[in-house]
C-alpha cells in the first residue's frame, strides 16, 4: 500500500523527468560551443532533476523489503536544491546580458557562483546527520544558518543585478529573449523569498534536528506535506520557467557591437541569413 511520502516520490518523478530530454532539446536547438548560450542554465536543470529523481527512485526502492534504509537517502536527497536553483537564476542573468550592449560581463557572476558552493558545503556538511543523529546537533544547526544566511546574500544581490538588468535591456531593442529571461528571475524572487524564509524560520525555531518542520524524517502528514511544497514545488516552480524561457526563447538576436563573438553558432548563422 502506498503511504504519503511515496506518492509524493511518484509526484517527483512526474515533475522531474521531462526537464532532462527539455535541457538536452535546448542544447540541441540553441548550440553549446560558445560560452554565452543556454549552457549556464543547462547544468544547474540537470543537477537538481537528477537529485529529485535520485530521491524519488531511492524512495520508492525503499518499498521493498530489506531496503528501508534507502529512505533516509532518499529524504536527504530532498533537501539539497537551494544550489542549483540559485544557479539556474543565476544562468538566466548570465544569458540575458550575453549580447547587451553594456551588459554584465560573465565574470561578474562567478563571484556568485563560487559562493554558491561555499553555502552548500557549510549546509551539507551541516545537515549530514542532523535529522538522524543527536551528536553535534548545536554545530551542525550552526553551520546550516549560516550556509542559509550567505544564500540570503546571495540572493540579494542576484535581485539587483536582475533590476539593473532589466534596465538595461529595456533601454535596448530587439532583445525579447534577454527581456523574457530577466523578467522570469525576476517573477521567480517570491517563490524564493518563500523558500528562503522557511529555511531561516525552520533552521532559528528549533533546538534540534527533530523539531524542525524542516525535518525530512517526519512521519507527520502535515510536515510532509509541507516540505513537499516549500521545498520541492516552489524549486520546481524556478526551474519549469528557466526551461519554458529555453524552450521559446528566439534563436536568432540583435548584434551589438563588440558582442559578435558571443553569439552561439545557430544564432550567428541565423543572423548572417
Amino acid at each position: 500500500m502506498f503511504l504519503l511520502r511515496d506518492a509524493i516520490f511518484l509526484i517527483e518523478l512526474a515533475f522531474y523527468c521531462p526537464l532532462i530530454p527539455a535541457a538536452i532539446f535546448i542544447l540541441l536547438a540553441h548550440g553549446f560551443k560558445k560560452p554565452y548560450t543556454w549552457r549556464p542554465i543547462i547544468l544547474p536543470l540537470f543537477i537538481l532533476s537528477g537529485l529529485r529523481i535520485a530521491g524519488a527512485a531511492l524512495g520508492l526502492a525503499s518499498m521493498s523489503p530489506g531496503k528501508s534504509n534507502l529512505l533516509t537517502t532518499a529524504t536527504l536527497l530532498d533537501t539539497i536544491g537551494l544550489a542549483p536553483v540559485m544557479c539556474l537564476l543565476v544562468g538566466l542573468l548570465v544569458r540575458a546580458n550575453a549580447p547587451l550592449y553594456k551588459g554584465f560581463p560573465f565574470w561578474a557572476f562567478l563571484p556568485l557562483q563560487l559562493t554558491v558552493i561555499v553555502a552548500t558545503v557549510l549546509t551539507a556538511y551541516g545537515g549530514r546527520d542532523l535529522y538522524t543523529s543527536a551528536q553535534n546537533q548545536s554545530r551542525d544547526i550552526i553551520l546550516m544558518r549560516a550556509g542559509t544566511f550567505i544564500f540570503i546574500s546571495i540572493f540579494t544581490v542576484m535581485v539587483v543585478l536582475a533590476v539593473l538588468t532589466l534596465l538595461n535591456v529595456s533601454r535596448q531593442c530587439c532583445h525579447q529573449t534577454e527581456r523574457a529571461a530577466t523578467i522570469c528571475t525576476l517573477l521567480c524572487v517570491p517563490f524564493m523569498t518563500i523558500r528562503l524564509a522557511f529555511s531561516v524560520g525552520s533552521l532559528f525555531t528549533m533546538s534540534d534536528g527533530n523539531k524542525s518542520v524542516l525535518n525530512p524524517m517526519s512521519e507527520e502528514n502535515t510536515d510532509i506535506w509541507v516540505h513537499f511544497f516549500m521545498v520541492i514545488v516552489v524549486e520546481y516552480v524556478v526551474a519549469l520557467s528557466a526551461t519554458g524561457v529555453a524552450l521559446t526563447a528566439k534563436n536568432r538576436i540583435m548584434l551589438e557591437s563588440g558582442k559578435d563573438d558571443l553569439l552561439s553558432d545557430e544564432e550567428d548563422e541565423g543572423h548572417r541569413a
